[in-house]
């Protein structure tokens, strides 16, 4: 039986075209968003996706590969986590803080349901804490915003809840413009404890880093700009650029090259390296 004509696959791709996680022509597809679409696709085939994995990484050197150059020779890896949502799903190095015992470190995750997936992902690890907070430019409480996993029964319809988990943020027009209209009245909220960068390193007596990882959903700027890095001097910085507008790349990536840094796009993330 064609696996593109199973009743699932038919039902995902209607979600895909009625949601603005609609799909993407060859016109205006980037290759690296196409390899990233189908790589998600190519998981159910694990031997064969492995298999192409390693050929894309001689030729088209990613996050996963940079990461683990720099780390090759280290024992130790401590990270922060910042938007963690499950710890594994659309994380382009997610199995290696699942697998790879050098890494430790905090998650934070500030929507209550996500931080317990990513609970039962990484407790059983004994190398990470969990922050169930938002971060922010104040501390204080502040409302999240995000699709309730009972979509489905609200709409009357399926709707693909865990691909839109990542949508998230402190922003309800964020996730809005992600949705169709007809999906709005569908978005929920909960109010969240915040906190600025330099309360959350201070209430998890972080005074070293080797890996600082950013997914904000367009809050990365206003969480990337908190950090000293002339006092925090993370190997590898990696943070999502493409929910930030122009001015906020810009002033991102200078930032991080004033402080020291090779700054590379890769995929959907600006990737940092020390120099």
């Amino acid at each position: 039986m064609c696996l593109l004509n199973t009743p699932e696959h038919l039902r995902t791709l209607k979600t895909l075209k009625r949601n603005e996680l609609r799909p993407r022509t060859a016109h205006n597809m980037s290759f690296t968003s196409f390899a990233v679409r189908a790589s998600e696709f190519l998981k159910r085939f694990p031997m064969l996706h492995k298999g192409l994995r390693r050929v894309y990484c001689l030729f088209r050197p990613g996050i996963r590969a940079c990461v683990e150059k720099a780390f090759r020779d280290q024992c130790d890896i401590f990270i922060l986590k910042i938007g963690a949502n499950d710890g594994v799903k659309n994380d382009p190095i997610g199995d290696y803080l699942l697998n790879d015992r050098r890494y430790h470190g905090v998650l934070v995750e500030p929507v209550p349901y996500y931080a317990r997936l990513l609970g039962d992902n990484f407790d059983t690890t004994a190398r990470f804490s969990i922050e169930q907070v938002a971060v922010s430019h104040s501390s204080g409480q502040m409302r999240m915003y995000y699709i309730p996993e009972n979509a489905s029964d609200l709409l009357g319809q399926y709707f693909d809840v865990a691909a839109t988990r990542p949508l998230a943020s402190l922003e309800r027009k964020h996730v809005l413009k992600h949705l169709a209209p007809e999906y709005h009245n569908i978005v929920e909220s909960v109010t969240v404890e915040c906190l600025t960068v330099k309360e959350l390193l201070r209430r998890n007596h972080i005074k070293h880093l080797d890996l600082l990882q950013i997914d904000a959903e367009g809050h990365d700027w206003i969480i990337l700009q908190q950090f000293d890095f002339n006092v925090v001097r993370p190997k590898i910085v990696l943070f999502e650029h493409k929910h930030l507008n122009t001015e906020e790349q810009e002033a991102a990536r200078n930032m991080m090259q004033n402080a020291g840094y090779q700054v590379k796009a890769m995929e959907m993330d600006f990737l940092c390296l020390l120099k």
